[in-house]
């Protein structure tokens, strides 16, 4: 159910609709949607990946959220077991999900979920938090200057506003093991999809994913 927030959090946000409130419809034809029409998961497998109303193929993206969101609750459980860290982690992958699909289709970072996610770290890491906010700023004016440098061609405002939580969540040390981690895993995704031809030197590729990865790794890895 969460997962199935999610989608509809990457849909609406990014065409400017309401997404607290308001009742489901379908991506084609627009007929709101039935309660069985939208289980999560089921009505995609009961319905064979089409709408019941308009007989029009189901985006996989869909399922593709919900699945990821259950899997990734699992995950985190096994690491933090049932705990504050849990839930805290739990809506930050949520947050981070929709933000990196909604970069990945759209390339824009909604300020709205990058604020939640700044809420969520004030919250989280009350104890230390001008430490957590030095941080954040830090990481983000390193890539501010990136963004000056380069004339916006390098990344967005939204991926220097990210850096602020994401320092924030962090810390000082792990976000510039975040930093360093993000050009990495962003230099080896460009350089794949160079050899096999699906982009040029000229493509522009969504910055805030590889952010994002890099993130959940240091979160994973970095426990130790």
């Amino acid at each position: 159910m969460i997962g199935s927030f999610a989608s509809a959090i990457t849909y609406r946000i990014p065409r400017g609709q309401q997404f607290i409130k308001g009742r489901s419809f379908c991506d084609s034809c627009k007929k709101e949607l039935m309660w069985y029409d939208n289980i999560p998961l089921f009505s995609f497998l009961f319905y064979h990946g089409v709408t019941r109303c308009c007989s029009k193929k189901i985006s996989i993206r869909y399922p593709l959220i919900e699945l990821t969101s259950a899997f990734g609750i699992v995950v985190l459980y096994l690491v933090f077991g049932f705990s504050f860290l849990l839930a805290t982690y739990y809506i930050l992958l949520i947050l981070t999900m929709s933000i990196f699909i909604i970069d990945l289709e759209h390339q824009i970072i909604p300020d709205e979920l990058t604020w939640f996610i700044l809420i969520l770290g004030l919250i989280a890491n009350s104890q230390q938090l001008m430490t957590g906010l030095f941080a954040g700023f830090f990481l983000s004016s390193l890539l501010l200057a990136l963004y000056l440098v380069t004339g916006g061609r390098g990344m967005g405002l939204g991926d220097v506003k990210l850096a602020i939580p994401i320092g924030l969540l962090l810390g000082f040390e792990k976000g510039l093991v975040w930093i360093m981690t993000t050009f990495i895993v962003g230099g080896i995704f460009a350089t794949v999809l160079l050899l096999f031809k699906r982009v040029n030197l000229k493509t522009k590729i969504a910055f805030g994913p590889f952010m994002l990865i890099a993130f959940w790794m240091i979160v994973f890895f970095g426990q130790h």
